[in-house]
């Protein structure tokens, strides 16, 4: 049976191109400048107040080398504003639809709901990977700017976990749409992002054992850069594998959903 249709796949790529660049070159050369300066912000780090240190030391402590610093001041803030692209691309590829009135000619189309579904899903995982891609890369380009030595295993494991954590966040802002009811504001996918990173931050933060333990509840963990860059890394697998269960039980959910979904136009 034919669930994906390349000409649709065209359709919806063409039209999501412009955003996917200017996203993905706005963010990837901040990245780039993020890297760059690392050589004038050394001395900065030696007139950090003493009272500060036990928050830096919840994130890996003071930087030793470009990449600690990078987990810590360039990773993150890709990991929050790559999460938010994520999300939109997920939650647009059905809301986006029905925003600019094109749901009647788009389904009158000889494709059945299925074909739909899957081709708009192939399009939000290449985008997001693509996004990714070039990110990493600029980055990239960043070390090799300032000379620096990059342990290649590790910022390779570091992008292709947080790849996985783009596209899980994407998926879950796909599934958001097809169970919402139709022309849904897009900024209300953000309550898939800000809550998950701020429940990221808080168990890294505090000393309390139950709230440390949230840390499972949110994707951003199997993807924690200063995990991976900075300190001792331990793979958290229990949480990436409950994230890819719980994304495909909203998927399967969604699929049905959207099979039944009435457009509104």
């Amino acid at each position: 049976m034919k669930i994906f249709s390349s000409h649709l796949f065209k359709l919806e790529f063409k039209r999501s191109f412009k955003g996917l660049m200017v996203w993905s070159l706005s963010l990837g050369l901040t990245m780039y400048l993020v890297v760059v300066l690392y050589p004038f912000v050394i001395d900065m780090y030696a007139a950090i107040p003493a009272e500060f240190y036990d928050i830096m030391n919840s994130f890996g402590g003071i930087p030793d080398t470009i990449m600690e610093y990078f987990a810590t001041e360039g990773a993150m803030m890709l990991q929050i504003f790559g999460a938010i692209f994520a999300v939109m691309e997920g939650f647009q590829a059905i809301n986006r639809d029905e925003r600019e009135k094109i749901v009647e000619g788009l389904y009158v189309l000889p494709y059945k709901r299925e074909v739909i579904f899957f081709t708009k899903f192939v399009r939000i995982t290449v985008n997001v990977l693509i996004f990714s891609l070039i990110n990493s890369l600029l980055s990239l380009i960043g070390f090799w700017t300032v000379s620096e030595s990059v342990e290649g295993s590790l910022y390779l494991l570091f992008c292709v976990l947080n790849t996985a954590m783009y596209l899980v966040i994407a998926y879950l802002g796909f599934a958001l749409a097809c169970l919402l009811k139709p022309n849904q504001k897009s900024m209300i996918s953000m309550m898939i992002p800000f809550p998950l990173y701020i429940i990221s931050v808080v168990s890294l933060l505090t000393n309390n054992s139950i709230l440390q333990k949230m840390k499972y509840l949110t994707p951003f963990t199997f993807a924690n850069s200063v995990e991976i860059l900075k300190t001792d890394f331990t793979f958290e697998w229990e949480n990436l594998i409950l994230f890819m269960i719980l994304t495909a039980l909203l998927l399967v959910l969604s699929l049905f959903r959207f099979k039944k979904r009435e457009f509104m136009v």
